[in-house]
């Protein structure tokens, strides 16, 4: 969680006897979003809007309610409680269903910046029909406020309009709008007070906000000079049926845009043929050449089988980066796991500087500082973990774990337990994944290394990194066939330890990089991994 954020509600705050604060995921002009606890619902996570409206600003918070909870459609937030301001402390609040996902904002800064095309036309696709189910209304909603950080996709890809703040009806008769509001970028001329908005100034809004994603963060700009004529330049490369469709919706003259959404949602449909997506994807869209937003790393451990070492890599590897120059880290224990680092990690948190942190949403868990402070340990609890099961909602939570982690590389030990469709989605679409494979090749299953062929080839073709780890290594008459016989040529090397003095480190609790001898030598055989992390980040 970002800690230059004012946060209103602590965590652990409850709201109105029920809904228990967890932390603050989003933050704008008028209020903030929480994710909160159901506690009559066993837990389930919803998500808390909190206003402050003010005199003319739109809609308050009581009138966004009101007019969410009449409307039902898949692509709006189901909206489940409501408390007025004069409860707490003039900020209204709004319980609604937590949507699994992120804005498209954090969508298209993970696609670097640039949303390949056949995306931004399924994702105007879906806004269309959410819009033209509003404007149907009696009398017409108009949303005027669509941008980035209004729409949520879940992580299947389908969206959701999040924020009514500033919607309003349809008066008809009527010349202008009472109140003009909109953001800069994607706001249509009409709403700084010349006309009356209508279900084409969505239109503008919604070509607004395809033309952002399209071009890789550029805003739609006006011509020199206070000219009307929209800036296309963004869309340099782009498809041409796209971007005149693009076009035409973001027209200054509302009588030249799409007259409604249902003729809009046709020309988006008619550029979804196979040859425009397809080479809109092999051409970069921008311009501009914007490097990639920074984020943070998540590196993922995984053993080809059972037993092979991929536990003993994460934790080294979490220890190794425990100190400059290398970056701070967060080291996961998955869920899926048995837990065991609990027992390989008894003195975490016990040194000078560290310590237990905060509780997380996920209870399974106990996260501790190490004594540098700069590695957080997320080692899971027996008891807790035993208690708890692996429903839906608790793997929500360990995700929303995973999202409040603000350390710049998360790595996360998954072991040998990669082989369901979620698991390998999360193999094939970490940042960089080290698979972990030790001489005993009785145990590669045949599954097993055709899910791992797999995995690795998708990685490949969306240019992520894949290291192979040939652990406990040594001098044996058949380690070239060992080496040989590995699915792909192993970046890495490490050493098979005494076993003898092995067995006394791990006694003594102490890991294996506290070893005099062995920590240079476990350093220098990871080094490329080591230096490919910080390169990263």
């Amino acid at each position: 969680m970002n800690k230059e954020r004012e946060e209103v509600f602590a965590s652990g705050t409850l709201i109105g006897g029920r809904y228990r604060i967890h932390g603050l995921i989003g933050k704008g002009g008028m209020g903030e979003v929480y994710t909160v606890e159901d506690t009559r619902l066993h837990g389930k996570i919803r998500a808390l809007k909190a206003n402050r409206p003010g005199a003319g600003t739109g809609f308050r918070g009581a009138e966004e309610a009101a007019l969410l909870m009449r409307l039902n459609h898949p692509h709006l937030p189901l909206i489940v409680d409501y408390f007025p301001a004069e409860e707490h402390d003039g900020c209204e609040l709004m319980v609604m269903d937590y949507i699994d996902g992120m804005t498209l904002q954090a969508y298209a800064e993970r696609q670097g910046g640039v949303v390949p095309a056949a995306s931004v036309v399924e994702i105007g696709l879906q806004l269309a029909e959410a819009l033209h189910y509003l404007h149907g209304q009696r009398p017409a909603i108009i949303h005027r406020d669509l941008k980035p950080t209004n729409v949520m996709m879940d992580r299947g890809g389908f969206v959701r309009l999040i924020d009514f703040g500033i919607a309003r009806e349809f008066k008809p008769g009527q010349a202008k709008d009472t109140v003009t509001l909109g953001t800069p970028g994607f706001a249509a001329p009409e709403q700084e007070g010349d006309r009356q908005s209508d279900a084409r100034t969505d239109v503008y809004g919604l070509g607004a906000l395809l033309y952002y994603l399209l071009a890789g963060g550029i805003k739609l700009g006006r011509g020199p000079a206070g000219g009307d004529a929209p800036i296309m330049g963004g869309l340099l490369g782009g498809p041409q049926a796209l971007v005149a469709v693009i076009a035409r919706m973001t027209d200054p003259v509302p009588a030249l845009r799409y007259p409604s959404m249902v003729e809009a949602r046709q020309a988006l449909a008619a550029c979804q043929n196979k040859r425009a997506a397809d080479a809109a994807d092999r051409q970069p869209l921008a311009a501009h050449g914007r490097q990639a937003a920074s984020r943070r790393l998540s590196v993922v451990v995984a053993s080809l089988s059972p037993g092979a070492g991929a536990t003993f890599t994460a934790i080294t590897l979490g220890h190794l980066l425990d100190r400059p120059p290398y970056p701070p880290a967060a080291a996961v224990e998955h869920p899926a796991l048995e837990p065991e680092w609990h027992a390989l990690l008894p003195d975490a948190g016990k040194g000078r500087a560290g310590g237990r942190l905060a509780d997380s949403p996920d209870r399974r868990y106990a996260a501790t500082a190490s004594p540098s402070g700069r590695t957080i340990w997320y080692r899971l609890e027996p008891a807790a973990h035993a208690a708890a099961g692996q429903d839906a909602e608790l793997q929500l939570k360990h995700r929303l774990m995973l999202q409040a982690i603000e350390a710049p590389i998360v790595l996360t030990d998954v072991s040998s337990r990669w082989l369901s469709p979620e698991m390998a989605e999360q193999l094939a679409s970490c940042d960089m994944l080290l698979f972990v494979a030790d001489p005993f090749p009785a145990k590669w299953t045949i599954e097993r290394l055709a899910a791992a062929k797999r995995i690795c080839g998708e990685r490949e073709l969306t240019g992520r990194s894949t290291y192979w780890i040939a652990n406990k290594d040594g001098k044996f008459g058949a380690r070239g066939d060992w080496l040989a016989a590995m699915p792909a040529k192993p970046g890495c090397s490490l050493p098979l330890l005494p076993a003898e003095a092995w067995a006394d480190q791990i006694w003594s609790g102490k890991w294996a990089t506290a070893h005099r001898t062995w920590q240079p030598l476990l350093e220098r055989s990871l080094q490329p991994v080591l230096q490919a992390i910080s390169a990263s980040v």
